[in-house]
């Protein structure tokens, strides 16, 4: 079983998989910054880090679990997506920009906004390429992220500096 129907499309399975398992990597991620005592270091040492020593955080310790946080979240990552896709030295340097275009597009330093941005680059890329063709479907990411920079340069929902 290699694809699956969901409606009247035909899904592959390990894209499933992955995102299923992006959502629940998501899910944890969400509650361990918002509901644990590390995310509310995390969220303090962020928001501001010379104040967050002066409460008696340990700001490297917040940063190296941080980064651990991040290297756990990329190994969750690769694992979804090795099904999916062959590996090459070059296999992750077609994501690293459209990350970059989705945490931009939805506002830097907002996890909803990411995951909303996440979304919409999604739709938009898929359907372009339904629509417009593989290659062209491209030009839709970037042609809204020039709209967001040009009209909302905080992102979607990012703040105002």
């Amino acid at each position: 079983l290699t694809t699956v129907a969901v409606g009247p499309a035909m899904i592959a399975l390990p894209k499933l998989v992955a995102f299923a398992g992006a959502l629940v990597v998501s899910a944890v991620l969400l509650w361990i910054v918002g509901r644990t005592d590390l995310g509310r270091a995390i969220r303090a040492v962020a928001k501001e880090k010379h104040g967050a020593k002066l409460m008696g955080i340990n700001v490297d310790h917040v940063y190296a679990m941080s980064f651990g946080i991040g290297l756990a979240c990329l190994g969750a990552a690769a694992c979804f997506l090795l099904p999916a896709y062959y590996v090459n030295p070059q296999v992750g340097s077609g994501f690293v920009l459209v990350a970059f275009t989705i945490v931009v597009l939805g506002g830097m330093g907002s996890f909803t906004g990411a995951l909303v941005g996440g979304l919409l680059i999604g739709v938009v890329e898929s359907l372009g390429g339904l629509y417009l063709g593989e290659s062209l479907g491209q030009i839709g990411i970037f042609a809204i992220f020039i709209a967001v920079l040009l009209f909302r340069p905080q992102g979607l929902f990012g703040a105002k500096a």
